[in-house]
């Protein structure tokens, strides 16, 4: 007696997320980054002693939230990227979608590296630990510099899939290119960190998501 073992159905797609899962995932990630910037402080290198303490004259509280929602906000992003690397894979395998994804990733460590340094701004302000206040503050003034790895990547990546496969329109496809060549251009870095947050909901928006 013969017996045939049902061969297991493959799948030819990668499943892909839907739009809204993606819009929302941008909105929430743009909701807390905003949130944070907002209670967050904004010092410079040669920024007095005072005004760094006044800066982190908060509530334990405060601080420990603050920093939980900056990590739940990177984790967000994360997911966002890894679903925006789908949508741009829909059309076909495009090693530049690859390299969006990875600045994404870039870009939620160097979030989460702010944290990280606010948080032990804090416990050195509140110690009263004058030396490390101020070295912690030369680390903190500094972390702008992998961001803009991160956008370079995120946004050069994201733009040259979207133009390869026509996964993006043509429009938001070259303007992230531009954007991604300029972030690693000194002053020029800000223009695309002030874009980011609308740049990410209108690439969410507007992916194409099947072939």
């Amino acid at each position: 007696m013969t017996t045939t073992a049902e061969a297991p159905t493959a799948t030819t797609a990668p499943a892909v997320p839907r739009r809204r899962t993606l819009v929302l995932l941008a909105t929430v990630f743009v909701a807390a980054l905003v949130a944070i910037m907002l209670t967050g402080s904004d010092n410079e290198p040669d920024s007095s002693l005072s005004t760094i303490r006044a800066s982190y004259d908060q509530s334990p509280t405060l601080m420990m939230a603050t920093s939980y929602a900056a990590m739940a906000a990177c984790a967000v992003l994360v997911f966002l990227g890894v679903g925006l690397r789908t949508g741009l894979r829909s059309r076909g395998a495009v090693w530049t979608a690859d390299v969006a994804s990875l600045g994404v990733a870039v870009i939620a460590l160097t979030l989460a590296s702010w944290a990280v340094t606010s948080l032990a701004l804090w416990h050195a302000v509140d110690q009263g630990d004058d030396m490390a206040v101020r070295t912690l503050n030369f680390v903190d003034t500094a972390g702008f510099l992998p961001l803009m790895l991160g956008m370079a990547c995120t946004m050069v990546g994201t733009g040259a899939a979207g133009l390869s496969k026509r996964t993006l329109p043509r429009w938001l496809a070259v303007a992230s290119v531009v954007l991604g060549c300029l972030a690693p251009l000194g002053p020029l870095g800000f223009l695309p960190a002030l874009l980011l947050a609308p740049w990410l909901i209108a690439v969410a928006a507007t992916v194409r998501l099947t072939p």
